[in-house]
């Protein structure tokens, strides 16, 4: 240090203001100093300096920071990520947890660049008490809030409660908003007034309390108002709201049962169903439930118990028992009408009911709709609007009793399919019309249903899984696949394959269908979606069957043993797509597969410092890629002569950013979307604008290669080798400066078509690179079956060179296994002049790493005259 004594006072300083421990770091080699003015850290040995922070900060982590925090730490301080974010602010900060004597204790470390620009500042602060008067004041005004909304009395929520959600409301509705399907509920107790009169107040108290528990038991999926003395009122929503009739029914026998024993709560009642083609307030919906119970109330009173009638829309009504002729239809046509839409319409009434699946794809108000064929009239495209109103026109007409029409019909994101719809009429004794109903086959949308195990299938799988996200509707869906399942074709043949994944699907619906639905997809996947089961549950219920499958499992008297892998994700936020959905779960399963032997993982378990969801930000970047890549950029890392320490060529390194989330590391995004078929359209771009930035950096740096990053996904494309050609003769780029840089993972491909790749790419002049060499258990093996120009040695094979001899011979002697085989040697992670001396003594032909250059972009890679 060239000024010891200000940079302490710089620290001291520091401390003084905000820190009680800063860590001084070289940002080139690790080496840091740690000053500290309190024991945040209480009794645990944490060591006051060494020579890489880096490393010793992924040790203590481990020691002290709480386990749910500890995988966001480590993420935070690996060197890679600090730089990186760094490069888009000029400092950063995160709060977590330690361990302190067995107890939680909040800190919060903030990094920075010191004011030489080659070391790091880390301070870390303790947080413990301003946690702590956040948490508390937040619990008193939780607690003061919730007191204001509960009724004394039955403990459930008030009228300033139902007053706040009724304005929540109508502020969805003012805006214009899709507002979710709902319901209310009015019931008014009878003869309260004459009971407090007679057995005093506490009897009367105990006829409320009564009341509120019989509505509570019903409608127990929605929330229970009490808005008066003997007024209650109920916000019909999610499955409530679906059960409607059922509910409403029920309610009306226990009263009907309580007026004619004379014992239990009698009131009135009256159901409003919202209807956004028609209310433009949640006013009018109330009021005509208010007016429903007070005619119902007259009914009671008149000693009619006839079921009351059920709002359907402004100032019409429709007889239960028409709706259970409805909907009894209904169910009979669904039996039979796979693959359509079923839609019936009681035509006294106009009041249909349309099959959900239609309401999710075509964005219809509701399943119940009054003038649905005026409302699906708006969805025909307008060439085919005039056949496809002559033809309901006809209908209710009365001159035709059938039809059979095709028309493009509006989905809910505005593109058009083809629709075959048909339909019939149908009489009552009389010859008076009293229902049409019908299908509409939708031509665009695949069968849904698996043909070898009866469950639905991958497509009904997006469907449901898009219906969901739509409606806001939070959800867990898991993959849960067979490992190793050639083997049982091998052994047992085809035919006994397909009966074990038949008894599989069984089994699976057997065991999840209760709780979730439960779809094949392709090969030997399975999933299911669920929108009740908990986080613990369904870990303890997949390792259950999965143990039932190791053990249990046989067919024809022969036991069969299968080995499960399983991926989950937890959808709760709305902005993502199914493909983004597929993604994520895809890459957990993966790990699944490969990392954890079979365990289930859940993605995204952990959030990032923002608090942002993994699938919401993967959503962005997938959304990024269809949007012309915005948001995407390369930097450039320079790769140099070892012997004149001269820009030989560059690796390009792609990078995302935008103004919600900053800079994303690509750790976070790649592994997931390697895994996704949009991956190569992102491939095509990185490697197209890589060539025009080299075309550039080659005017200034003679006979400059650029290196690009390959997916094994990529190279499974047929298309591949055409695509590298394509951009090459696009950007007229010299095939013999392009190098393709693969990882080991390609083992993961046939060898001998990936041979037949890299002997196709290398006769035009293109050169291949084996990246990351040493991280991987095949790595020798990869570099005798196939002919490489370059073997990249991983940095974690360099990083104690200076310190440790065997690491010495053993990169000496990896360096001439490669020149044996005729490849040159380049070596990453270069971050100290020592390393670079040792590397000296080998056979290595060019270096990497940050001691030349962290990555940057194009400009300052042009604007650069030290190397």
């Amino acid at each position: 240090m060239t000024d010891k004594q200000g940079i302490f006072d710089n620290i001291a300083e520091s401390l003084a203001l905000s820190y009680d421990i800063i860590y001084y770091i070289s940002a080139e080699s690790g080496n840091y100093t740690r000053f500290t003015s309190a024991k945040i850290y209480g009794q645990k040995e944490i060591k006051e300096d060494g020579k890489n922070f880096f490393t010793d900060a992924q040790i203590n982590a481990e020691k002290i920071v709480v386990p749910k925090d500890l995988e966001r730490v480590r993420f935070r301080l690996k060197k890679e990520n600090i730089i990186s974010a760094l490069e888009v602010k000029k400092q950063f900060s995160f709060d977590y947890s330690l361990l302190i004597d067995n107890k939680p204790k909040f800190t919060r470390a903030t990094v920075s660049w010191a004011r030489d620009g080659a070391h790091l500042i880390v301070g870390v602060e303790d947080i413990d008490d301003e946690i702590n008067r956040q948490n508390a004041l937040t619990d008193v005004l939780s607690l003061a809030n919730e007191v204001t909304r509960r009724d004394e009395l039955t403990g459930i929520k008030n009228k300033t409660a139902f007053n706040e959600l009724a304005d929540t409301v109508q502020s969805n509705i003012e805006k214009g908003l899709d507002y979710l399907p709902f319901a209310v509920i009015i019931c008014d107790l009878n003869d309260l007034g004459l009971i407090n009169d007679r057995f005093a107040h506490t009897t009367g108290d105990e006829y409320i309390i009564a009341a509120c528990k019989l509505i509570c038991n019903i409608f127990t999926h929605s929330p229970v108002f009490r808005i008066g003395g003997d007024r209650f009122a109920v916000f019909l929503r999610g499955i409530d709201y679906e059960n409607r009739l059922a509910l409403f029914e029920d309610l009306h026998e226990h009263v009907t049962e309580n007026l004619t024993s004379q014992d239990g709560p009698v009131f009135a009642v009256g159901m409003a169903v919202f209807s956004a083609g028609e209310d433009k307030s949640f006013r009018s919906v109330l009021e005509r439930a208010e007016n429903l119970m007070f005619a119902d109330k007259k009914a009671l009173k008149n000693g009619d118990t006839q079921k009351p009638a059920i709002d359907i829309c402004n100032d019409i009504s429709i007889p239960v028992s028409r709706k259970e002729q409805l909907d009894t239809l209904f169910n009979a046509f669904s039996i039979f009408a796979e693959g359509t839409y079923v839609y019936i319409c009681d035509m006294r009434y106009d009041y249909s009911r349309w099959s959900k699946k239609a309401v999710d794809i075509f964005g219809l108000p509701s399943e119940y709709m009054i003038n649905a064929g005026s409302i699906w009239e708006t969805h025909i495209h307008p060439d085919d609007v005039e056949t496809y109103h002559a033809g309901i026109e006809e209908i209710f007409a009365g001159s035709s009793n059938s039809h059979d029409m095709q028309y493009r019909a509006r989905k809910l994101n505005g593109e058009y399919d083809v629709c075959t719809c048909r339909g019939v009429v149908i009489h009552n004794k009389k010859g008076i019309p009293e229902f049409f109903c019908g299908t509409i086959r939708n031509h665009s949308v695949q069968g849904n249903i698996d043909t070898l195990t009866g469950l639905r299938n991958q497509y009904g799988f997006f469907e449901d899984i898009e219906a969901s996200i739509l409606k806001n509707r939070a959800f867990k869906v898991i993959i849960v696949g067979i490992g190793r399942f050639s083997e049982i074709n091998e052994v047992y043949g085809y035919h006994f394959g397909n009966v074990v994944l038949q008894k599989f699907g069984r089994l699976l619906f057997e065991h999840a269908g209760r709780s979730g639905n439960v779809y094949r997809l392709d090969g030997t996947k399975f999933a299911v979606i669920t929108f009740t089961n908990a986080h613990d549950a369904i870990l303890e219920s997949y390792e259950e069957f999965r143990r039932y499958f190791r053990e249990d499992f046989t067919i024809d008297d022969n036991i069969i043993m299968l080995e499960l892998n399983a991926g989950m994700l937890n959808v709760d936020n709305f902005s993502i797509d199914p493909q983004t959905v597929y993604a994520c779960l895809n890459y957990a399963y993966g790990e699944s597969k490969l990392r954890r032997q079979g365990d289930m993982v859940e993605f995204g378990s952990g959030v990032n410092n923002d608090k942002r969801h993994r699938s919401e930000v993967l959503h962005s970047i997938r959304t990024s890629i269809m949007q012309d890549y915005q948001g995407f950029f390369l930097l450039y890392q320079p790769v140099v002569d070892i012997q004149t320490e001269k820009i030989i060529g560059a690796e390009a390194l792609l990078r995302w950013k935008n103004d919600e989330y900053g800079l994303v590391p690509p750790d976070s995004f790649i592994p997931v979307l390697e895994k996704d078929p949009i991956f190569f359209e992102l491939g095509q771009w990185i490697l197209k604008t890589a060539l025009m930035g080299a075309k550039r950096l080659r005017e200034k740096y003679r006979d400059f290669i650029i290196n690009v990053n390959l997916s094994y996904n990529q190279l499974e494309k047929p298309n591949f080798v055409d695509m590298v050609l394509e951009a090459l003769a696009e950007t007229n780029y010299p095939p013999e400066c392009l190098c393709l840089e693969i990882t080991e993972r390609c083992r993961l491909l046939d060898m001998d078509l990936l041979k037949n790749i890299v002997v196709n790419l290398r006769r035009r002049g293109i050169k291949i690179a084996l990246d990351d060499f040493g991280t991987g258990f095949s790595s020798i093996g990869i570099v005798k079956s196939l002919p490489f120009d370059v073997i990249k040695i991983d940095r974690s094979l360099v990083m104690k060179i200076e310190e440790k001899p065997q690491d010495r011979q053993l990169v000496g002697s990896v360096a001439d296994m490669v020149v044996n085989y005729g490849s040159k040697v380049c070596v990453e992670g270069i971050e100290t002049a020592g390393m670079r001396d040792i590397l000296l003594n080998f056979k290595v032909n060019s270096l990497q790493g940050y001691y030349y250059s962290r990555p940057v972009s194009i400009e300052e890679l042009l604007s650069r005259d030290d190397l």
